[in-house]
């Protein structure tokens, strides 16, 4: 039936709806995206999730009779209804969960870096609204989609006046993934699973992966670059860029992406 096909409701450039689609992917489920837009959509989002979690947060993945609402009960869920080798192995479980959680904590605070970078560029304020507003007139609203970008850090506590703390948080994680890799295998663990994807993201704040993975705009692309940790990490930028060569198809494509605040 065409309503038990699963809905994953995300916001495509961020790193934690990334890894839920390509696990997904990886399994070969078909599911139906469904694009969430920041503020525009938080109503209908918060609906969805119920009062009972301190915030609504994509991706969500909507089955029938069930809604799991974190990245890693998400790609659990692809293991067991999916068609390819397990990305969460149960004898790997800690370790795996491990990577998982330092990677969530380091795109945290990747996550108030390139907030503070929106908030200073205009053409990247811009690429936030949705595709149907006229180019004429996106600049004329930069008010508005600032005070939305502001609102976007109030909702995740970021912090914007520690740049130089955080850059060192996240220098810190990417030479822990160095010094994994050093050991000599392409995958974290010996072989291809949850942490890698997990740890590839994080590389998205660094150089965003190419367009054709995770599709952003010219300004949106410059702001989420650092040019002074892609010179220093450069070998980890390759190594995620393999790491997608070889393990993730283009993003599925289901016709056409909705908007989770429309009908």
């Amino acid at each position: 039936m065409a309503d038990s096909k699963p809905r994953l409701v995300a916001l495509p450039l961020s790193p934690w709806s990334e890894r839920a689609r390509w696990a997904l992917d990886h399994h070969r489920i078909d599911y139906e995206l469904v694009v969430h837009l920041p503020l525009l959509g938080e109503r209908r989002l918060r609906r969805l999730v119920g009062p009972t979690r301190e915030r609504a947060t994509v991706p969500v993945l909507i089955l029938p009779g069930a809604l799991l609402t974190e990245s890693w009960d998400i790609v659990r869920h692809a293991d067991r209804h999916g068609y390819s080798q397990p990305l969460l192995p149960e004898e790997r479980l800690r370790e795996i969960r491990e990577y998982a959680d330092l990677a969530d904590r380091t795109l945290e605070t990747s996550r108030a870096l390139v907030m503070r970078a929106l908030l200073a560029s205009g053409d990247a304020l811009d690429e936030t609204l949705p595709p149907g507003v006229p180019a004429g007139l996106r600049p004329w609203l930069r008010p508005v989609t600032r005070r939305g970008a502001r609102w976007f850090a109030r909702k995740y506590d970021l912090r914007l006046d520690a740049d130089v703390e955080q850059r060192a948080l996240v220098r810190a994680s990417l030479e822990k993934l160095r010094a994994q890799l050093a050991k000599g295998s392409p995958y974290l663990l010996g072989a291809f699973s949850y942490a890698d994807i997990s740890m590839a993201l994080l590389l998205q704040s660094v150089v965003p992966v190419a367009q054709r993975y995770v599709a952003l705009g010219p300004a949106t692309r410059r702001i989420w670059t650092s040019p002074e940790l892609a010179e220093e990490f450069g070998d980890l930028v390759a190594w995620r860029d393999r790491l997608y060569e070889r393990h993730r198809q283009s993003p599925s494509r289901q016709a056409p992406p909705r908007s989770v605040h429309s009908g």
